[in-house]
């Protein structure tokens, strides 16, 4: 069994076991809950709307970190946030995105209101995701590690890792999801398991909406008592909370991939694209010629890389595919030379054609390109 796959089973048979398993601490009635919309008055991201399969794209934000045990007398901890996500996509594989995030402590603002807490945010746990699948297979941990010796550079390994993996994207985060979540096993067996601060490990509540984590038990835990500030601070009976750690995620969605631009396989077909547009020259503007049979087959060539994106949903896939469809018509209709049938282009006056345009790139076309 792949490690993926295998990592799928582990989360989707039992929170308490993926917990277990992959943390090394015991699992606890903390609260894992969104957060009623009339607990975040004035944040447009409390609103709670659903996430639709093969149509939204999903990112998840840590909007406010919150340690309450960052230095313990003369002990410090560094405080992290491992996160992974997996979703199954169209053909039935599993897809990964891992992401660990070491709070820096020369970037750490200490909470006025309580000395030894340190408070962080936001940090992007995932980026656009499309979400291809069923559901979505997440843990969200908040790591306190002791500083000793060996803690920094560990620490700093796994950060480089994350880096690699990045947020945005399946195919390029997925190796790494193995030697991250290795490292974190690593990391909380040299802790004992004493280094979990709160951990939520199952399916991603199919919903938009502010999703509160905290080391609190649900037992004793009442939204009537619990609001959010402007900058996600929580606060009980107004006053920001300080005696427990707490992570406030929000979960968005959006129809469009803004940063479609950066998708390495698009990337690379629109390379190719460009490529043919420069070296077919004026010869573009003459159907059947080999420049403009090139042209074309890179244009079929980067619809395909859209239409067979695993980072893409179906109905984007279409609208990023026709963008560069209308910008190369564009250039042929509106910049480009229109050779007549009965001459050719040694007889064609350049001299009062206008300038034909230097190629196709995705950086020419609009990042908003429909009102919003």
């Amino acid at each position: 069994m792949s490690f993926l796959s295998d990592l799928w089973s582990t989360f989707a048979s039992s929170s308490d076991a993926a917990i277990d398993r992959i943390y090394h601490t015991p699992a606890k009635q903390w609260v894992a809950q969104f957060a009623p919309p009339t607990s975040a008055p004035g944040l447009a991201a409390a609103q709670q709307t659903p996430i639709l399969a093969s149509k939204h794209y999903v990112t998840v934000t840590a909007q406010k970190i919150a340690v309450p045990n960052a230095r313990v007398l003369f002990t410090t901890f560094y405080p992290a946030v491992h996160s992974t996500v997996l979703v199954r996509n169209a053909a039935g594989q599993v897809n990964s995105i891992s992401t660990f995030t070491v709070l820096d402590p020369d970037l750490i603002a200490i909470d006025a209101h309580a000395p030894e807490k340190v408070v962080q945010g936001p940090r992007t746990l995932l980026d656009s995701a499309p979400f291809l699948g069923a559901q979505f297979v997440s843990t969200f941990a908040l790591l306190s590690v002791k500083a000793v010796d060996y803690a920094r550079p560990f620490l700093s390994t796994l950060e480089k890792l994350s880096s690699l993996a990045g947020v945005s994207f399946f195919a390029a985060a997925a190796p790494f999801a193995e030697p991250l979540l290795t490292g974190i096993q690593a990391l909380t067996q040299l802790s004992g398991g004493a280094g979990t601060q709160i951990v939520y490990a199952g399916n991603l509540p199919l919903n938009t909406g502010i999703f509160l984590i905290a080391a609190t038990e649900t037992a004793g835990f009442t939204w009537s008592s619990y609001t959010f500030a402007q900058d996600y601070t929580l606060l009980r009976q107004g006053a920001p909370v300080a005696d427990f750690p707490y992570m406030v995620l929000t979960v968005e969605s959006s129809d469009e991939r803004l940063n479609w631009k950066e998708i390495p396989a698009l990337r690379s077909a629109e390379d190719a694209l460009d490529q043919a547009v420069k070296a077919a020259g004026r010869k573009i503007s003459v159907e059947g010629s080999d420049e403009r049979n090139q042209v074309d087959q890179a244009l079929y060539a980067f619809r395909w890389a859209c239409l067979h994106c695993d980072d893409l949903c179906r109905a984007d896939a279409l609208r990023v595919a026709d963008l560069a469809q209308d910008d190369v018509t564009a250039l042929l209709s509106g910049g480009g030379i229109k050779a007549p049938a009965t001459r050719s282009l040694d007889d064609f006056d350049v001299a009062h054609a206008r300038p034909f345009a230097p190629g196709f790139s995705l950086d020419k076309i609009a990042l908003f390109p429909r009102p919003r």
